[in-house]
């Protein structure tokens, strides 16, 4: 991939270099990322150790850090145009920056993972090896691009299920979370569909048109306000009135966002939108706790 730096790059120094890589890195989100495993993992064996603990945040947050960076290092070009403010097209980091970074944190959840034993290393690997490969993925077809990403945010609590040598016990809330995280892929997309018309990336925004991407966007909404009640009438859970309010008011705020934004499509609406899913990400954690089934 060819990559062309402004004129005139930033002065590389240590404040500008610190939050070139916390934003290249999302830390937030590689935290929440990590709490969600670790809160499963209470859920389903609140007897676990705390080395344990340690072991499956460090997973997380390498592997959704190192997501990150080298996602940038892929859309640098794509992003001047949706995200000019972001490390790289903004020149507080270079390339190759980004690059070692998502090794250095890719190695580190996979030597994090070796004690969790073979089966979560066999995930964390396969996971590493998509999300390194992703940009290529997103050149066959976006909407399958959606489908991996969705994939691996799932598979974050079929993780820790494994770490409890429980893997099933969580078959639902990971479905559930596939489901919520397309939604937000798809409508991410509609944002970002001149830059990805401008790499040749098909979405179902850039495919099918706006108006299409949300109607699919509000159906997996309705599919996942269905599915509560059912899941708490027909699986055994702890707290099945935990996990009911919870993901509820989670799926109701991102579509209170998501209606705002489809109004209106401006920047405000989208960061908007961010923000909310992101609350609602924190409520939908809490209701892991309600989702596992009694020991």
């Amino acid at each position: 991939m060819m990559v062309t730096l402004p004129s005139s790059p930033k002065q590389f120094n240590s404040p500008n270099l610190i939050q070139g890589v916390a934003q290249l890195c999302r830390p937030t989100l590689s935290v929440l990322a990590a709490v969600a495993s670790c809160l499963t993992v209470f859920a389903l064996q609140p007897a676990t150790s705390v080395w344990v603990y340690l072991q499956t945040a460090t997973v997380l947050i390498c592997m959704t850090a190192g997501a990150f960076a080298i996602n940038d290092f892929d859309d640098v070009e794509k992003d001047r145009i949706n995200h000019p403010d972001r490390p790289l097209p903004s020149a507080t980091l270079l390339p190759h920056h980004a690059w070692w970074i998502a090794v250095t944190l890719f190695c580190g959840a996979l030597g994090a993972a070796v004690p969790l034993g073979l089966a979560c290393w066999i995930v964390v690997a396969i996971s590493a090896l998509l999300l390194w490969n992703y940009a290529a993925i997103l050149n066959l077809s976006g909407t399958l691009g959606n489908g991996i990403v969705a994939m691996i945010v799932g598979t974050l609590i079929f993780f820790a299920s494994l770490v409890t040598e429980r893997p099933w016990a969580m078959l639902y809330p990971s479905i559930f979370l596939f489901f919520y995280i397309l939604a937000k892929e798809i409508v991410w997309d509609i944002h970002d569909a001149e830059g990805d018309r401008q790499r040749n990336v098909h979405t179902i925004a850039n495919s099918w048109g706006p108006t299409q991407a949300f109607s699919i966007a509000w159906g997996l909404i309705l599919l996942l306000l269905i599915s509560i009640p059912i899941a708490m009438i027909q699986l055994t859970m702890a707290h099945p009135a935990l996990f009911g309010c919870c993901a509820t008011l989670m799926l109701l705020s991102f579509a209170l966002a998501l209606w705002r934004y489809q109004t209106i499509q401006t920047s405000l609406t989208y960061k908007y939108l961010i923000v909310l899913g992101r609350l609602g990400m924190i409520l939908g954690l809490a209701g892991l706790l309600g989702t596992a089934p009694s020991l």
